[in-house]
């Protein structure tokens, strides 16, 4: 039997085991002869050091599959253009301005003493002035003409008359911008190009080329000089601005989001890199999204382009102004050529209606400037759209509302018209929201009832939209509303949709065809519900659009009817403080102005005759009518800035 101190040795004894085996280890390392175990290493069993010679060679190494170029790769430049705008060349475009404006006024006068007054001659006597200046003024009154919120009608209309009529720069100056483009000298890349412009416009001109592989194509150049003209002119735009506001001949900060939108704009056009990503961008989703042949944009060679120079695909086909023109007068030969392109012009009609509901209400932009020149129409009755330098877009809450509008417009809804176009007008400043919703209702009940829109048997201007645009417009400048530039963008592309097609097509009904464009956005939805849908068990969840619609639209309600503004008292006293605040301004100015008119006079009279007397001196500047006329104007200017901000309708959310 075993002894259990051997099962269950004692702590000192197993110290004394771990002592000895450590023993038994260093021992054998001391030992260097002890069998079956390695030495210390000596001296002379060290590797003598090499030199650098021996140890530096080749080793065998994978060549690469790839060269990296030698081209030094740059991160894109997504920065807005700018130009410089000196103020010497601001004073030389002033100049400018001042010439047209004192012929414009001889002119003026001229008609008005024979008794050629009327509005549409002075509008048109505006528009042969900007054109006779030509360049920036021609895109000015381009631009002027989208602003019916501030311009009357008549030169809205008579400004859209402005077409490209500018001469064309030389084409040398073209040719070297295209090899600042390409990198290398255009003969590299173009087998032929014509140095005739076949377009000529205040921004650019237009030729016509081919590649070497023989692709024609259309090259379009920005005018040299250009931008730096559009900065001067910006520049004396806000001069002229600034100098108005502050002799309170118009509210402080009226003209502020006009002259930036111009601003923006302007140099928006400038940049033809923009212009081409929106470019490719439509023609891309008009096949994949839209999945309709009948409509496109040209082809865009980026490799060869940049913000001065943009290359696309060269496009043949009917303009849609000669095809107007022939609808119109009949003309043989436009005719000959409707009939070899097989073109139909109610098709035609239709498919510019279908491509302009779905850019607005599914698409992420629309095109805002189609006028008759930007639109080709092709055989088979398709449509090409062009010069993408103006678009318009609508966020998730502007696009509701503005599908609201034409439904509710449709149904003769003025309710449901007046709730939309508020809705789009958003965000609205301090205004009296009852008194402006009963003035829209008003308004739109009126022009429903006075134009036959819906009327067949009527004059093709009469069934446009227009009326109740223009009714919209002229509440939103009684009460100082802003209209932000997509919803001006969005107005301006619909009265040119509906002047094009029913001059296409008399009898054409934008509301059947928008009702023919629901049916295919029930199909969009269905297929975009098909894509996230994978289980064929699950199909019931197209209906969940339709209901979620139905929820969103009574939330964007009750949101609405909370956020309704009502007058406060508080209204009251920031007003009260704005005219206590310039009355006390205007108090210091007057004092400042007699103090150093007191002080100068004394001064003049020590120099004259050794001697002064303040009082005298003080009394004598109050008596002066310079001095007086001077206070006056004073005293003008505060009145009436205090009586803006008292017009103003100020109101406070509810808390």
């Amino acid at each position: 039997m075993m002894d259990a101190r051997a099962l269950h040795p004692t702590r000192d004894e197993e110290r004394a085991s771990v002592r000895a085996a450590v023993a038994e280890g260093l021992g054998r390392w001391r030992d260097r002869s002890a069998p079956g175990e390695p030495s210390p290493p000596t001296h002379a069993d060290v590797p003598r050091p090499r030199s650098r010679q021996e140890v530096l060679g080749s080793l065998p190494r994978r060549a690469r599959l790839l060269q990296p170029s030698g081209t030094r790769l740059q991160s894109p430049d997504l920065a807005p253009l700018t130009f410089p705008a000196s103020r010497l060349a601001g004073v030389r475009r002033l100049i400018v301005w001042l010439g047209v404006a004192a012929r414009l006024a001889f002119d003026l006068v001229r008609h008005a003493a024979f008794g050629a007054g009327k509005v549409e001659v002075r509008a048109r006597l505006v528009r042969e002035s900007l054109e006779r200046v030509g360049g920036t003024f021609v895109k000015f009154g381009q631009q002027v003409a989208m602003r019916i919120d501030l311009v009357p009608w008549a030169y809205c209309i008579e400004f859209s008359k402005m077409l490209d009529r500018m001469a064309p720069f030389p084409p040398e100056a073209a040719l070297a911008a295209v090899d600042c483009a390409l990198g290398r000298p255009w003969q590299e890349v173009f087998a032929v190009f014509d140095p005739e412009p076949i377009g000529a416009a205040s921004i650019a001109c237009v030729f016509q080329a081919t590649l070497h592989d023989g692709c024609r194509v259309a090259v379009k150049v920005r005018r040299p000089g250009i931008g730096e003209m559009f900065a001067a002119d910006l520049q004396v735009i806000d001069w002229l601005s600034e100098a108005i506001e502050a002799v309170a001949l118009l509210r402080s900060g009226f003209t502020r989001d006009l002259r930036r939108e111009l601003r923006e704009t302007l140099l928006e056009e400038l940049d033809f890199r923009r212009e081409a990503q929106f470019q490719h961008t439509f023609r891309h989703n008009a096949r994949r999204q839209a999945k309709r042949a009948f409509f496109t944009a040209p082809r865009v060679y980026f490799e060869y382009s940049d913000e001065r120079v943009l290359v696309q695909q060269h496009v043949t086909g009917m303009w849609l102004s000669e095809l107007i023109a022939t609808v119109e007068t009949g003309d043989p030969e436009g005719r000959a050529m409707m009939a070899r392109l097989d073109i139909d012009p109610k098709l035609v009609g239709r498919r510019i209606l279908w491509a302009a509901f779905w850019s607005m209400d599914e698409h992420l932009f629309f095109h805002a400037d189609p006028h008759p020149a930007n639109l080709l129409v092709g055989p088979g009755s398709t449509l090409t759209f062009i010069d993408f330098g103006s678009c318009g877009s609508f966020n998730d809450d502007q696009r509701a509302a503005s599908e609201r509008l034409g439904t509710c417009m449709q149904r003769d809804d003025v309710e449901g018209m007046t709730r939309a176009t508020l809705k789009l007008l958003e965000p609205l400043p301090p205004v009296d929201l009852a008194v402006l919703m009963k003035q829209v209702q008003a308004e739109y009940t009126k022009t429903l009832t006075t134009f036959r829109t819906k009327a067949r048997h009527t004059e093709w201007w009469e069934r446009t939209s227009a009326q109740l645009w223009l009714a919209m417009l002229r509440i939103c400048r009684e009460h100082n509303l802003p209209v932000a530039m997509g919803t001006l963008r969005m107005i301006r592309a619909s009265l040119l949709y509906d002047s094009i097609v029913l001059r296409l097509d008399p009898h054409i009904s934008r509301y059947d065809e928008y009702e023919k464009f629901r049916g295919d956005r029930a199909k969009f939805a269905r297929e975009r519900w098909r894509h996230r849908v994978r289980d064929a068990r699950a199909q019931w969840l197209l209906r969940v659009d339709e209901w979620v619609e139905t929820g969103d639209e009574l939330l964007e309600r009750a949101q609405h009817a909370l956020s309704i503004p009502t007058a406060g008292f508080g209204a009251f006293v920031e007003k009260s403080v704005f005219a206590v605040t310039t009355m006390v301004r205007l108090i210091g100015r007057v004092a400042t102005v007699a103090a150093a008119a007191t002080l100068a006079l004394a001064a003049w009279q020590l120099k004259a005759a050794g001697a002064t007397d303040l009082a005298a001196a003080f009394m004598t500047v109050l008596r002066s009518a310079a001095y007086q006329a001077t206070v006056g104007a004073l005293v003008i200017f505060a009145l009436r800035q205090v009586l803006f901000r008292l017009r103003e309708h100020d109101v406070r959310p509810k808390a």
